[in-house]
């Protein structure tokens, strides 16, 4: 199926300033802030963020960091784990470069601020579902991401060769008639002026598409900007399909989903199902440690199983003291919700959480377009396979975004990206068309939760196609 995607969005041919970076960097989670900050300290960066600093995945990521840093522990007992986790079809090179970096990597966040939760003295090391030793980091106990984004952020405000522009949103690439990309045009969301960003080096950094379903554990800008902005231009993807959903997250009527980090369980919570029985032991040896996609799945089942009702997270057993102080952001945010996570049974389900495919991109980010590079999760390197290991995902923007940095540094010679065409006046976007585009959230979002899912088939697939084509059609008459 596809769409004339240039109809729904007409190249944007006019401006009303233009900035000349270096390097452009569109996303501001980790993968983006990493590389911006690894860059050498004479080239020009642009940082773009449509929200505000701390509206990234990253920000929200509770669970952890995974880096094979323990004294148990080696970068080939990690390269197996993640092996295992993606069934199979990750990228074996893109793996190795992964684990191999990952002490490394670990190393220079400290080194930039990161603080780290330390144990006897040493990094506190979690244990997550489909590892086979405790590595995974953490910082404030589960609210790692946080802390992660405010050391790099910190540090990039008194970089004078940065700028950061948030509440901007990135509308386009802009590619010159060699195909080569030469920046992006970007609007100030609150003046609505839009910017033509003209630089020789544009770093997609935008993160994923959770906000595609009705119930996701992305905030709100995960709208798969950077893979609509490469589709248009006509950049390679790859492996779309593979969509991670995380399984426990908070349900309920009327209740604010928000992810429950499997680090829980991982300190050994219980998966109950509605009649009080662990349904995981039968479903997986690893029990409630099995891979995220056979314990969503397994989820999925007993909840049909058992009329619709949802199956809890269940910590009563487990020290409460512990509980409360490794996990002080949860319990929190439960308490708004009359909910108490020392003696209450909590109850989850699974949500949108990740996307495994995306723009096509080596261990340096180097895309299908000269000019063009992706990290993070907005890139598909081939590295999470069909399903990607907890808190690998940290680890992925992080190592890959400092490979790209150093890309970008041994071989960037400085030079204005050329201008595919001519400034033309500024001319106002129709906002009454804007409004409509929105309005078919809603419609979109309902339709991939029924149908692409946990759980798929040929019938609903083709179903979604089908509406799919006619929303596509809508739009383009709008």
């Amino acid at each position: 199926m596809s769409f004339p995607l240039q109809a729904i969005l007409e190249p944007i041919r006019s401006w009303h300033r233009t900035e000349t970076p270096d390097v452009l960097v569109i996303g501001a989670g980790i993968a983006g802030l990493s590389l911006a900050l690894c860059l050498p300290e004479h080239l020009r960066v642009i940082v773009v963020t449509k929200g505000s600093l701390g509206e990234s995945n990253t920000w929200y990521a509770q669970g952890g960091l995974a880096a094979a840093v323990g004294a148990d522990d080696d970068p080939d007992l990690h390269f197996k784990d993640t092996i295992a986790a993606g069934a199979g079809l990750c990228d074996k090179n893109a793996v190795r470069a992964l684990v191999d970096g990952g002490p490394a990597a670990v190393q220079w966040l400290i080194k930039h601020g990161t603080r780290f939760d330390i144990e006897n003295e040493s990094l506190a090391l979690g244990k997550e579902a489909a590892h086979s030793r405790n590595r995974v980091l953490h910082a404030g106990g589960d609210a790692t991401g946080a802390e992660i984004e405010r050391s790099l952020v910190a540090q990039l405000r008194i970089r004078p060769t940065v700028t950061i522009l948030d509440h901007t949103t990135a509308l386009d690439l802009v590619v010159d008639p060699d195909g080569t990309c030469c920046g992006a045009i970007v609007v100030e969301n609150d003046s609505s002026e839009t910017v033509f960003i003209a630089a020789s080096i544009t770093v997609l950094a935008n993160g994923g598409a959770g906000q595609l379903w009705a119930v996701t554990s992305n905030p709100p800008g995960a709208t798969g900007d950077g893979i609509a902005m490469a589709l248009r231009a006509g950049v390679a993807v790859a492996d779309l399909e593979f969509t991670q959903f995380h399984p426990t997250v908070l349900s309920g009527s009327g209740i604010d989903a928000f992810l429950i980090t499997e680090a829980i369980r991982g300190e050994g919570a219980y998966l109950l199902s509605a009649n009080g029985e662990r349904f995981m032991i039968g479903n997986d040896e690893l029990a409630e440690l099995a891979p995220r996609d056979i314990v969503a799945r397994a989820i999925q089942r007993q909840v049909t199983l058992d009329g619709g009702r949802p199956v809890s997270l269940d910590l009563r057993h487990l020290d409460p003291e512990m509980v409360l102080r490794r996990f002080p952001t949860i319990a929190e945010r439960l308490k708004h919700h009359g909910l108490a996570l020392t003696t209450d049974l909590i109850p989850v389900a699974p949500a949108a959480h990740y996307i495994m495919g995306g723009i096509v991109a080596d261990c340096q980010g180097r895309t299908s377009m000269d000019g063009l590079m992706a990290v993070g999760e907005v890139s598909c390197t081939g590295v999470h396979g069909a399903n990607r290991l907890a808190s690998n995902s940290l680890l992925e923007g992080l190592v890959f975004g400092l490979g790209a940095a150093e890309w970008i540094g041994s071989t960037h010679n400085p030079t204005r990206a050329s201008l595919p065409y001519s400034e033309r006046p500024p001319v106002d976007a129709d906002t009454t068309t804007l409004t409509s585009i929105r309005s078919t959230r809603s419609d979109i979002q309902q339709l991939m939760s029924a149908h692409v899912a946990v759980v798929r088939d040929e019938a609903g697939l083709q179903a979604t196609i089908d509406d799919l084509k006619v929303i596509g059609e809508r739009v383009i008459l709008m």
